[in-house]
């Protein structure tokens, strides 16, 4: 699962929050699944860390 994150440059970013049950399992982590966003905020006056 993952949270969005609006930022004031119009990009989102995506933070991992938790793993999937098969990439709990896998030694690297690797999911082959949909992404889940599980909630979204907004930084209304920061940019994205690329910009």
């Amino acid at each position: 699962q993952y949270e969005a994150i609006h930022y004031n440059c119009s990009h989102i970013g995506r933070r991992l929050i938790k793993h999937c049950h098969f990439a709990r399992n896998d030694p690297n982590h690797q999911c082959f699944g949909a992404w889940s966003v599980k909630r979204e905020w907004k930084q209304p006056y920061e940019n994205c860390p690329a910009c």
